[in-house]
């Protein structure tokens, strides 16, 4: 492949086209039009009306995943002569705030675990009485997710994860091994050297492609030794490891070793890669129905994260539960099915492309045996950090983003955008702990 070295040059479409990488975070979505199913209805308990009591559940749009949940849903409701009603929506998260904050709120519905904390603290969930939801099987980081406060004596569960998503190392496999490697880079150093060969600018091809997300950098961060929040509760960005994080990401872009989606006319980083115009990316095993949806002899492979000078290589989880709203009238209905459909049970009947990993340990172990050209997004989840912040850091995020396009595009220092965000963070905790 041939290489380009050299001072670094603005690129006009690319810079142009970062913003729509702000899109792609996996923490926000844009509500959209509900479609309702029929399920069908049975005798209910009644209210002190005397009128029926329908249960109300809110998913995601999650194609045959949504469909199988309806039918387990239909099952359970049939064994209990319980009345039930599903919508779901395509894109989910500001429409379940809307609906939670509605006339008629969902009894039963899906909370990520970056939206969590917001809603707890906004008092839009109900918790669960102790002892109805059992976080045994799961592992301890995820089902800590979804207990608050995160410590102490008061701490309450609220519900359970129900699947799991992580980052990982995605390649090119022909393109590595006609350089020369069959196996994917190891470390930062590494995986600096693969995406300078993998380089080619005649064919507007980059050795690596990076995005302007914080999910997408935390890897860095944490495989420096750093946190965004420390264990005390402290804001913890401003930190060598946090230098060093950013100066990796940055410094490969300038030498013009890693691009990004808007410079392929694509619209995130998996799409890149199926075209042929970048060797390497990080990304979630989301990516494996993608690619077999719309690139099918697209040759690649998932390989752990690389270690960085803490020899440390942590990955992102994302996760999801089923919640119970605090305006239920049917709030030990709700929890009934929640746990239902968190079991084993149901997690084994669903549908599943490889684009979701099941939360509970020995299923998930499962996942891993059909898919073992996947393993290392099942591998990462031991080690990973759940993408979860406290109540009040979407600016952060969002600020955090548009820091990272402004830095691509040499407009600020990177030590002023880390002191900036560190003051940002601990306004923020600061008007948490007042709350």
């Amino acid at each position: 492949m041939r290489t380009v070295r050299g001072p670094f040059r603005p690129r006009p479409l690319l810079l142009a086209l970062l913003p729509l990488a702000l899109l792609l975070c996996a923490c926000r979505e844009l509500p959209s039009r509900l479609r309702q199913f029929d399920l069908p209805i049975f005798q209910s308990p009644r209210n002190a009306a005397g009128t029926v009591r329908d249960l109300r559940l809110l998913l995601p749009e999650e194609g045959p995943v949504t469909e199988a949940l309806r039918r387990q849903a239909t099952e359970w409701a049939a064994q209990r002569e319980q009345s039930v009603v599903l919508s779901a929506a395509a894109e989910y998260s500001r429409e379940v705030r809307d609906r939670l904050q509605g006339e008629e709120p969902p009894d039963l519905f899906v909370v990520s675990g970056f939206l969590f904390p917001d809603l707890v603290a906004d008092g839009l969930l109900a918790p669960a009485a102790e002892g109805i939801l059992d976080p045994e099987g799961y592992p301890p980081h995820l089902a800590a997710a979804f207990v608050w406060p995160p410590e102490g004596e008061s701490s309450v569960r609220y519900c359970l994860p129900r699947e799991v998503r992580t980052l990982a190392l995605v390649y090119d496999s022909d393109g590595l091994a006609s350089s020369g490697h069959q196996s994917p880079p190891t470390d930062w150093e590494s995986l600096r050297a693969v995406a300078e060969e993998q380089t080619d600018v005649d064919l507007n091809r980059f050795g690596f492609i990076e995005s302007p997300d914080l999910s997408r950098w935390l890897p860095f961060l944490y495989g420096a030794g750093g946190t965004i929040i420390d264990e005390n509760g402290r804001m913890a960005l401003q930190s060598p490891a946090a230098a060093s994080a950013l100066d990796w990401y940055i410094r490969i872009f300038r030498r013009n070793y890693a691009g990004h989606a808007g410079e392929s006319n694509s619209e995130w980083a998996g799409e890149v890669l199926g075209k042929g115009k970048g060797a390497m990316t990080i990304e979630g095993n989301w990516v494996a129905p993608y690619f077999d949806a719309e690139f099918p002899t697209f040759r690649y492979g998932v390989a752990p994260l690389p270690a960085g000078p803490a020899r440390l290589n942590g990955s992102v989880a994302f996760t999801s539960c089923f919640a119970v709203s605090a305006r239920s009238q049917s709030v030990e209905e709700a929890f009934e099915l929640a746990a239902f459909l968190s079991g084993a049970e149901v997690a084994r009947a669903l549908p599943n492309d490889g684009g979701w990993m099941p939360a509970l340990t020995a299923v998930r172990n499962e996942w891993r045996h059909d898919f073992p050209h996947l393993a290392a997004f099942a591998d990462a989840v031991p080690q990973s950090r759940v993408w979860q912040f406290p109540p009040g850091f979407e600016p952060f995020l969002r600020s955090f983003n548009r820091g990272m396009v402004q830095l691509f595009a040499a407009e600020i220092d990177a030590a002023d955008l880390v002191a900036e965000l560190q003051q940002m963070g601990e306004a923020i905790l600061a008007a948490a702990s007042d709350q």
